[in-house]
C-alpha cells in the first residue's frame, strides 16, 4: 500500500514537472522585443566591498559603453572596503565627470550591506533608470543600449541574463558545470518573465525604475535578509504595481560574472541564495514547493531502487520524461541565450543535481550565512 502510494504521488510530481517546463518553453515565445530607440537619462550603481581585483576589469567595460555620456551617470559605492577599491573608484571618477562615489564606514542591525549601498545610491541618483550590476561583472559595450531599448512607459523592471564567464582560469569542469547550471537559472527568469509570472533575477544585470522603487517602499521588509537585492526587489514590484516586468534577450544586454572560485565558496554562495526563498511571496513557494517535492521524491526513488530492484524500470522511465521534459525546454533556451554549448555538460549534471536541489533550501534556513 505504502509502495503503491509513493509510486502515485511520484507519477503526478514527475506529470506536473513536466508540464510545468513545456509551459515555459511557451514562455520563451512569449518574450518581448525591444520597444523603443529612444533615449532615456540612466544611473548605473555598482557597490564594491573589497573588490580590487575585479573592479578595474567592470570600470573599463563602463568607460567602453556605447550609452551618450550625457545620459549615464556612474554611482560606485565603496562598502567597508579595506583594500584598494576606494583608490580605484576615486581614479575612475578622474577620469569619468558623470561619476559620483559613495562611502560607507559600517553596518546597521537588520539591514543587508548591499541592500544599503543601493538604496543610498538610489537616493543620490539623479535619473529615473536605475541599472545594477556586481563588480565582478563584465558588461558588453551596448549593455546600456540594449536595456533601456526594452523600456516604455507601462515597463517598471528590466531582467538580464547574467551567465557565469568559462574563460580561464573560470575553464574547468566544475566551472563549467555551474555555467550550466546558470544558463538553466537564466532560462527559467526569461520564460516566467515571458509568461507574466517571473520567479528569479540576477542583480548583476537588472534595471527598474527609481520612482517605481520609491512607490512601493523600496526593498521594504526584505531588507532584512541578507541576499535577494534582485528577486525579493522583482517580486514587491509585482506584487505592489502593475507595471511590466520584461526581459532582455539580446545578446548584448548579457552582462558575465565570475563564478565561485573554489567548492567551498560555491556552497556559501548557494547557501546565502537559499536563505531568502522564504520571504518569496505564497504563490511563488507553492510553485517552488512541487519543484522540491518532485526532487526529493526522485531522490527517494534513486535510494530505495537499490532495496527494491523491480522499481528500476519506474526510475529509468521517469529519467527518460525528466530529461526530454529538460532539453525540450533548454535546447531553445539556449539559441535565445547562449553561443556557448553549455548543454555538453548536462550528463555529468544530471545526478548530482538531484541532492543539489533537496540539499540546499534546508541548508539555507538552518546554516549561517556569509558574505
Amino acid at each position: 500500500m505504502i509502495e503503491f502510494i509513493f509510486i502515485s504521488l511520484f507519477c503526478l510530481l514527475l506529470l506536473c514537472y513536466s508540464a510545468i517546463l513545456i509551459y515555459f518553453r511557451k514562455g520563451l515565445s512569449e518574450l518581448k522585443k525591444p520597444d523603443s530607440a529612444k533615449k532615456l537619462s540612466v544611473s548605473v550603481i555598482v557597490s564594491a566591498h573589497n573588490e580590487e581585483k575585479t573592479l578595474l576589469r567592470l570600470l573599463s567595460s563602463l568607460k567602453s559603453q556605447s550609452y551618450p555620456d550625457e545620459l549615464t551617470e556612474i554611482i560606485l559605492v565603496d562598502d567597508r572596503s579595506d583594500d584598494q577599491t576606494l583608490k580605484l573608484m576615486d581614479h575612475f571618477a578622474q577620469q569619468k565627470n558623470n561619476t559620483t562615489i559613495l562611502k560607507i564606514e559600517h553596518t546597521l542591525p537588520d539591514v543587508s550591506p548591499k541592500k544599503r549601498a543601493i538604496r543610498e545610491a538610489i537616493e543620490t541618483a539623479q535619473n529615473d533608470i536605475i541599472i545594477t550590476t556586481d563588480a565582478d561583472a563584465v558588461p558588453g559595450k551596448n549593455w546600456i543600449k540594449s536595456i533601456v531599448a526594452y523600456y516604455t512607459d507601462n515597463t517598471g523592471m528590466v531582467l538580464g541574463y547574467a551567465p557565469y564567464m568559462t574563460d580561464p582560469p573560470f575553464d574547468t569542469v566544475f566551472h563549467k558545470i555551474l555555467s550550466l547550471e546558470y544558463f538553466v537559472m537564466g532560462s527559467v527568469t526569461a520564460a516566467t518573465a515571458g509568461l507574466g509570472f517571473p520567479v528569479t533575477c540576477n542583480g548583476a544585470n537588472l534595471s527598474y525604475k527609481r520612482k517605481l522603487f520609491n512607490e512601493i517602499g523600496g526593498f521594504g521588509d526584505s531588507i532584512k535578509w541578507l541576499s535577494g537585492d534582485d528577486d525579493l526587489l522583482m517580486h514587491r514590484i509585482k506584487q505592489k504595481s502593475s507595471a511590466e516586468i520584461k526581459f532582455a534577450a539580446a545578446e548584448c544586454a548579457a552582462v558575465y560574472n565570475d563564478p565561485p572560485q573554489n567548492f567551498s565558496s560555491f556552497i556559501r554562495q548557494r547557501i546565502r541564495f537559499s536563505s531568502k526563498h522564504i520571504a518569496y511571496p505564497l504563490k511563488v513557494k507553492l510553485f517552488l514547493s512541487v519543484i522540491y517535492l518532485f526532487y526529493l521524491f526522485l531522490a527517494g526513488l534513486l535510494v530505495t531502487v537499490f532495496l527494491i530492484p523491480s522499481l528500476l524500470p519506474l526510475l529509468l522511465a521517469a529519467f527518460c520524461i525528466k530529461i526530454t521534459a529538460e532539453l525540450q525546454f533548454l535546447i531553445p533556451a539556449k539559441k535565445i541565450l547562449e553561443n556557448r554549448n553549455l548543454l555538453l555538460y548536462y550528463p555529468l549534471s544530471v545526478i548530482p543535481h538531484i541532492f543539489y536541489m533537496i540539499i540546499f533550501p534546508v541548508l539555507g534556513l538552518i546554516m549561517p550565512k556569509k558574505w
